[in-house]
Order: structure tokens, then sequence, then C-alpha cells
């Protein structure tokens, strides 16, 4: 399995087996904390080969900097169908997160796990928002 894209983003979408991202970021600034973040995409687009035809199990964590888990685990599984001319299987899995809730300012880290084995994290800053 090859990870392709692994993303936070504003929108995405999967339409067809196509991807779609818009407003891919890495930081949040807030006016105060706790704070909302009131909706995002984690993205993510995986290729299998075909040996790997079958179910995968995933998990996605969201961790504060001192590892402490933000959200329960989403898991689920994915099926991994075999494509008519034999090649490679391209899996997009995208998770929307609404009202999404910071107790502090830091690092944030989003973790992707597939069949138990890690894969890809993805960084997340939270900053206050800069005084005028």
């Amino acid at each position: 399995m090859e990870l392709e894209i692994f993303t936070l983003a504003d929108f995405a979408q999967d339409s067809n087996t196509k991807l779609t991202i818009v407003g891919t970021f890495d930081s949040i600034y807030a006016p105060g904390f706790p704070a909302t973040h009131p909706n995002c995409y984690v993205a993510s687009r995986m290729r299998f080969g075909s040996s790997e035809i079958g179910e995968h199990a995933f998990k996605l964590t969201l961790t504060d900097s001192d590892g402490k888990e933000v959200i329960q685990p989403i898991t689920g599984n994915i099926n991994v169908g075999k494509t008519p001319n034999g090649q490679a299987s391209t899996i997009n899995i995208i998770i929307n997160f609404t009202q999404l809730q910071f107790s502090k300012e830091g690092r944030y880290s989003f973790q992707l796990f597939v069949d138990g084995e890690w894969r890809s994290g993805l960084g997340l800053n939270l900053y206050p928002m800069p005084s005028k």
C-alpha cells in the first residue's frame, strides 16, 4: 500500500474515485482557548497493488502535544477490489470534522494506521490570534 495523499483541508470530496481537495492547511489561529474549529476534512488517497486485494482496516487518531487523544479514534474497513486491468486500485478516505474542539494552543497530530501499521502523521498547529 502506498499513501499518495494525506492532508487536512477546508473541503474534500470523492466523486467516482476522483478526489477533490480545496484549501489544504496546517495551522489554525483562534481568538482564545478552548477553541472550536467549525469544519474541516482529513483526506487520504491510497494505492493498493493487485496482491493486496481484500479487506483492510484503518484507524485515524488525533492527539495533542502531550499525546492525549482529542477525539475517539475513527476506525473502519476498506475493501480493495480487483480492477478490470489487474493493476493497482486507489481508495479515497475522507473524514469530515464539524465543531472540532481544541483545549489549548500547541501542536496536534493526526495519525493514520492501516492494518495496524502506522502510515503517516499530519501536524496541525493551533496558535492564538495575533493582537492588532
